[in-house]
């Protein structure tokens, strides 16, 4: 899922037992009400918890792009798709990536 917020996030933010794993943060410009230009930080986010193991964490991450639905659709049409597959892979990836990412801090 997508979050935004006026201040940085950080790439893994605890809060009591819930974990929140974030990626592709960037500042964007967005229209506010009055039709000024309002800057804020947007990133990609799942909600995890502090106690899930490697599997979990990469499986949740996942889970925050891709429902199980797209996942099946996105492995059973590699070969009409193979575009859409390779960003799946890649993102793979970057999921056990953001869970070492993690696992390293504790």
């Amino acid at each position: 899922m997508k979050m935004y917020s006026t201040e940085k996030p950080e790439g893994y933010a605890v809060s009591a037992q819930e974990l929140r794993i974030r990626w592709n943060i960037k500042q964007v410009t967005a229209p506010s009400v009055n039709d000024e230009e309002l800057t804020q930080w947007e990133a990609n986010e799942a909600l995890c918890s502090i106690y899930d193991e490697r599997g979990d964490l990469i499986e949740k991450v996942i889970g925050s792009v891709y429902d199980t639905g797209a996942e099946i659709a996105t492995i059973n049409n590699q070969v009409t798709k193979p575009e859409a597959y390779a960003d799946y892979q890649a993102f793979r990836l970057q999921a056990k990536t953001l869970a070492d990412g993690w696992l390293a801090t504790k």
